[in-house]
């Protein structure tokens, strides 16, 4: 048995550095100055930490068998899937190691690029196993008396109704049963930005689900972001020839002028012609991309990329650019004002998925400069729901100070299949008598030069810390071979990242004011030195 693990870590492996070069030439072929990742820093110390926990709660009375994952639009689920992929399948614990082929990757959502994409990125050996809304059927033939799988879930808010097609596929296989589960070692993982609903179910689940937040690295911008600096504007409704060209005039022609954009609108079949009279009025050009008008991806190819444009765009969508759907962010500096379809009742969850969420992603420094002062970039207003877009920024600010801040928000979908009631032999914990214990989070700054250290000590901690005589963090010394060196649980050497990360309490835990460490991006390259500083808010 050993055998065939060991041969199928080294598949895992070498599958895994071939997508990854091949990641980076096509990275390369488009700009040879590209600076993209296969799979960024955070994303492998997420990996890193939500595979230890399932490791560290694999059996007797810490089994886990659900971990949720809250994260940001557009911050990197798919690398983040891949990295945790990896890891199960190359674990250094045999019996916890997990075959290439029993990591599934699933959806509800009907999402074709979702698959194509994933498949497209993702080593070989994981590439037969992504499954989206339509594909499920082709799933369940190999679920039959199914044993130590993983089942990955991207944005489980989506199909997880009751008695839907991914609800029924796992209760046909059998694996809701906390026993099965159990004795046949099967997990499951489940993703998203939006879960509110989702989670109010699985806290009931007590010791057997845990929740953890991705980490946002600080060159994401997002809804928060996008509120502090007003962008983000209320919409209304574009359903007369009057209000189409308002938005034109307004948004477009008085706001960017002669800086021509592309600009994006959502609206229903029976108000495009109110869009398409008020651009004609107004002499600006105007674009359908639906499913039955699509614009190929070659064309959209040249207007984002090949293009100079020579006046306003308006292209008018109904259905896409929603949840999961990537606008590169060469093509966000090109795009000028967004409204999303206004209606009387928002759903929190279309209104932050929609086309707000698809502008976030890691393009911070565009739009705020190293001082966190907003640059001369101009992109906005992204008109949507701003009470539904404050609604979600309180619960992920609540939910990261407290997770039995959960308590506080009503349940607005309460026929989820992740509802206790559909899980067999699971001891149901009451809401009233649930208290989830919060893990605290250090504060964890990175920083490229070691004088940087110093600085931010006299800044923030100085006057806190020791009546404010403190000398602050040592000057660091390098090995002979070049490389600073740390210590870590009394290992001294040369660390990683996320060795660092994934080791962030150590120390400051047991009472230490503060930690400083020296790592690398690469430990192979003395120039990918990074210095973190990591204490607790005081």
């Amino acid at each position: 048995m050993s055998i065939i693990i060991s041969s199928n870590r080294e598949r895992v492996s070498s599958s895994y550095i071939a997508a990854e070069k091949k990641f980076r030439a096509d990275c390369v072929e488009k700009d040879e100055n590209s600076t993209e990742q296969y799979i960024y820093p955070n994303q492998k110390v997420d990996a890193a930490f939500i595979t230890d926990t399932m490791y560290q709660n694999h059996s007797g009375d810490n089994n886990t068998r659900v971990q949720s994952i809250i994260k940001r639009t557009k911050v990197g689920a798919d690398g983040l899937m891949i990295e945790i992929a990896m890891k199960m399948s190359t674990h250094p614990d045999d019996e916890f190691c997990l075959n290439p082929k029993n990591i599934k990757f699933i959806t509800g959502m009907s999402n074709v690029s979702w698959e194509t994409e994933l498949k497209e990125k993702m080593p070989d050996c994981f590439s037969g196993n992504v499954f989206h809304h339509g594909k499920l059927p082709q799933l369940q033939k190999t679920l039959k008396n199914v044993k130590d799988t993983l089942f990955i879930v991207d944005e489980i808010d989506t199909g997880d109704k009751e008695d839907q097609k991914l609800h029924n596929l796992l209760k046909d296989s059998g694996v809701l049963n906390m026993t099965y589960m159990d004795e046949n070692n099967i997990r499951f993982i489940f993703i998203s930005a939006t879960m509110r609903n989702e989670l109010a179910d699985l806290y009931k689940w007590g010791n057997r689900h845990k929740s953890y937040v991705m980490t946002i690295p600080e060159t994401y911008i997002g809804h928060k972001e996008f509120l502090e600096l007003g962008i983000i504007d209320e919409f209304y409704n574009v359903n007369n020839e009057e209000t189409a060209e308002r938005w034109i005039r307004e948004d477009i022609i008085d706001n960017y002028g002669s800086d021509y954009r592309v600009h994006i609108i959502r609206t229903t079949k029976k108000k495009v012609d109110f869009i398409r009279n008020a651009c004609i009025k107004t002499g600006v050009d105007f674009k359908n991309h639906t499913s039955s008008d699509r614009i190929s991806k070659e064309e959209l190819i040249d207007i984002f990329e090949n293009n100079v444009l020579t006046n306003h765009l308006v292209i008018i969508i109904k259905g896409f650019w929603r949840r999961a759907d990537l606008i590169p962010n060469n093509w966000k500096l090109k795009i000028g004002a967004t409204h999303e379809m206004h209606t009387t009742n928002p759903d929190e969850n279309v209104q932050v998925q929609g086309l707000p969420g698809r502008m976030s992603g890691y393009w911070r420094n565009v739009l705020i400069d190293a001082d966190g002062n907003r640059t001369e970039f101009k992109t906005g207003p992204y008109r949507t729901s701003k009470s539904a877009i404050e609604s979600y920024e309180q619960f992920y600010k609540d939910l990261q100070d407290d997770p039995n801040n959960i308590h506080k928000y009503k349940q607005t979908k309460k026929d989820l299949f992740l509802n206790p009631r559909n899980i067999t032999d699971l001891e149901v914990i009451a809401p009233e008598n649930l208290v989830i214990v919060p893990e605290r989070e250090p504060v964890f700054k990175i920083f490229y030069r070691e004088e940087e250290l110093k600085e931010y000590y006299n800044t923030h901690l100085k006057n806190k810390l020791k009546d404010g005589k403190g000398r602050g963090p040592n000057k660091m010394k390098k090995n002979e071979a070049g490389f600073y060196e740390a210590t870590i649980r009394t290992k001294k050497g040369v660390f990683s990242y996320e060795d660092v990360y994934r080791e962030r309490k150590c120390g400051i835990s047991n009472g230490a004011k503060y930690r400083v460490y020296a790592c690398y991006k690469d430990v192979n390259n003395q120039e990918s030195v990074m210095f973190c500083f990591v204490h607790y808010e005081v």
